[in-house]
């Protein structure tokens, strides 16, 4: 198996969604493909292509060009703390499918998510900047019963919805979640 090669336009968003959940496979299975750096250096140096958008969770378990078995210049990543669709991050989108030619935008949530489980609780930091992106997330997952089981998705679908309601977005979007302790990605929407 090889990974989608970045001087290869993907145009269909099927294709593109079955790329990720075929590579995330890979990765659960420990087959990752081999990459070849340079090469895939040498085709996006002056250009690129992504086949598909992710907006996820800055989390430091959390790296969707390896779950997702991609190489350089397959996959656009967006990450914020909780994994909110911001303006920066809705305008990255826009430049992402308008521009570039990413043929999805996919949302990944994650277990462990400490953005959500702080938000679900109420935590104040007196941060301003991170009390912001608490508050922003709080509304979405007060209604949880459980900030993990059920928070994150709320917050990944709340995002979904975000994201097919800005304009300039004309992509699909789907939503997952990540599960930090298995890898394995689950679509919810």
């Amino acid at each position: 198996m090889k990974y989608q090669d970045p001087a290869v336009k993907v145009t269909n968003p099927d294709e593109a969604l079955q790329l990720l959940k075929d590579g995330n496979a890979r990765f659960v299975a420990n087959g990752l493909v081999p990459t070849d750096y340079p090469a895939a250096l040498a085709k996006t140096g002056t250009q690129q292509s992504p086949f598909a958008s992710v907006l996820t969770c800055a989390d430091s378990r959390c790296t969707p060009e390896i779950y997702f078995d991609q190489g350089i210049g397959n996959i656009f990543v967006v990450r914020n703390a909780g994994n909110f669709a911001d303006r920066e991050a809705i305008g990255s989108f826009q430049f992402a499918a308008n521009v570039l030619g990413s043929q999805i935008i996919v949302v990944v949530g994650h277990t462990q998510c400490g953005a959500v489980m702080h938000a679900h609780g109420g935590t104040v930091t007196n941060l301003p900047e991170l009390d912001g992106i608490l508050g922003d997330i709080a509304p979405i997952v007060k209604g949880a019963s459980d900030w993990e089981k059920e928070g994150v998705g709320m917050n990944v679908k709340a995002q979904v919805e975000a994201l097919k309601k800005a304009p300039g977005i004309t992509v699909p979007v789907y939503g997952c979640e990540y599960d930090v302790a298995t890898g394995k990605v689950t679509w919810c929407c």
